[in-house]
């Protein structure tokens, strides 16, 4: 369905705006999102317009809203940056434009750096990153995040560097409307929403459903093992490790992750480091 540029509409409705258009540039013709935890979303958007002449160099990493709206009351909030636009078909009245819509953290995969930084924990270097690219951001953190003696930065995008300080602290990060959060516990993205599980997509026009639930095992390396170095304890066995699967117990063949630079220098701070890469793992076991 394609929505009228200048009626007053009710039922579902789907709009987007950007910073430096008029309100009514488009119309949304098709959109699909694609989202996940701690992943960049890609929505894409079929757009009609009353306009030919819209320059695509100049919508690049625009800011737009894209918004749900059933019967007046808005459902949903998508705000991100232009990363891609096309001009497709046109006639005499109407031109079709498509658009690839990303959060505003994507910008971070634009640039590649090496640094060191030395003597901070992640969650301050994240914010530090954040500051840096100007990402709208909150966070919830329930757990002690030590201080780091250096992390370094090498050869790699903000974001792939953002991302896998993410991932080995233990953290998640979402969107919602305009804004990032990052949490170690999942209560921090509590949202209240009632879903009720409908295989009949056709019928759910007026609540959250979920259509399709797919529950499988994979197979994951069995242990994760850990191994690093303390210049004044050069002696000092430093070397962590946990079981992924409780059914290796006695087994004489063990498939394993080894990491010979830990990120650690006492006992106390390994343990959360190979909690959260065996969590990370188990997680990969059973979807």
């Amino acid at each position: 369905m394609v929505n009228d540029f200048n009626s007053e509409r009710s039922g579902l409705i789907f709009t987007l705006t950007a910073n430096d258009l008029p309100e009514k540039t488009f119309a949304v013709a098709e959109f699909s999102l694609q989202e996940e935890l701690s992943q960049l979303f890609t929505l894409s958007l079929t757009l009609v317009s009353q306009r030919a002449d819209i320059d695509l160099e100049s919508l690049l990493l625009q800011s737009v809203k894209f918004r749900v709206v059933f019967n007046g009351v808005e459902q949903r909030q998508v705000s991100g940056v232009i990363a891609q636009a096309v001009l497709r078909e046109t006639d005499a009245h109407r031109t079709l434009y498509s658009l690839t819509v990303r959060p505003a953290l994507w910008r971070m995969t634009l640039n590649q750096d090496s640094r060191i930084y030395h003597r901070q924990s992640v969650p301050a270097i994240l914010n530090s990153l954040l500051k840096k690219h100007h990402v709208l951001a909150d966070s919830q953190l329930n757990e002690f995040h030590y201080i780091r003696e250096y992390v370094t930065q090498k050869r790699e995008s903000d974001y792939d560097f953002f991302a896998r300080l993410v991932a080995e602290e233990g953290l998640n990060f979402w969107f919602e409307d305009d804004k990032l959060f990052f949490s170690d516990s999942h209560l921090g993205m509590t949202a209240n929403l009632p879903l009720v599980y409908n295989p009949q997509r056709q019928t759910a026009t007026e609540m959250n459903v979920i259509n399709q639930v797919h529950l499988g095992v994979s197979m994951t390396p069995q242990r994760v093992i850990y191994k690093d170095r303390n210049p004044q304890n050069p002696d000092y066995f430093l070397t962590h490790w946990a079981d992924t699967d409780p059914r290796v117990a006695g087994q004489k063949t063990l498939f394993s992750i080894f990491e010979s630079y830990g990120r650690f220098q006492k006992d106390a701070e390994a343990k959360p480091f190979v909690q959260r890469r065996q969590q990370a793992v188990q997680n990969q076991r059973l979807a």
